[in-house]
């Protein structure tokens, strides 16, 4: 383009046009960047290993947690890749699972990038209305319909071998509490109502796999240091 086609007054409001729409979409990605949020929370009811899953992530500490945790654990945690290469870090949140501290959750979700969702998958049957609820506040929470965060179903304690209920099991378990719990929200009408179109039509049984947010699920061992499926969905939300 030579110089007098520059001076003509069309083409260079056209090239105004082009920088200004290129400005807009450096702005947009990096509000959109920010968010995102900048933290993995571990979720999940009491005793389903979610701070042992922490420290394991933390520091490569081995051996289950006894003692229930009561406050928040927080810290910077590793990701390595399938070479075992040091690729980045993600700040990780150890939420308590006890529910007079669950208010906490809907606080932290406004920040999350992910969300680790962490059960006993050996203990599965008596604990899947704590984990359904859990679930319910993640995947309506407005913050994480609208980015559709990233979800890991993490059926924890494998090294149990025949006590613990396969990876499939435990998302069939929680998707019919999770459908019943819908229905019950949904009569109640209101916010809880509204809140609902975040779980699929309906008209059709629920399904963990075609929600807003992606949802998938792996078998850990957070005692044995079994998580390498943890770390994998790490290296994908960094």
């Amino acid at each position: 383009m030579d110089e007098l086609s520059l001076s003509k007054p069309d083409v260079q409001i056209a090239l105004l046009v082009v920088l200004a729409t290129a400005f807009l979409l450096l702005i947009l990605k990096f509000v959109s960047g920010k968010k995102r949020g900048n933290t993995v929370l571990l979720v999940g009811p009491c005793n389903g290993g979610k701070t042992t899953l922490f420290y394991c992530l933390k520091d490569g500490s081995t051996g289950a947690i006894t003692v229930a945790s009561m406050q928040e654990n927080e810290g910077w945690c590793q990701v390595r890749n399938d070479k075992d290469r040091v690729v980045g870090s993600v700040r990780v949140m150890d939420l308590p699972g006890h529910p007079r501290l669950r208010s906490k959750l809907e606080h932290y979700l406004k920040n999350a990038s992910a969300v680790v969702l962490v059960i006993d998958s050996a203990d599965i049957t008596p604990n899947k209305t704590e984990a359904a609820e859990d679930l319910f506040e993640v995947l309506t929470h407005p913050t994480v319909a609208r980015r559709r965060l990233p979800v890991l179903l993490a059926c924890n304690k494998s090294d149990l071998e025949t006590q613990a209920h396969s990876v499939d099991f435990c998302r069939r378990t929680i998707e019919k509490q999770l459908d019943a719990m819908r229905k019950t929200r949904l009569a109640l009408g209101g916010d809880a109502g509204r809140a609902i179109s975040a779980l699929g039509k309906l008209d059709k049984p629920l399904s963990l796999t075609a929600l807003r947010s992606p949802i998938t699920a792996a078998s850990i061992s957070a005692e044995k240091g079994d998580v390498s499926e943890v770390v994998r969905f790490l290296a994908k939300v960094m």
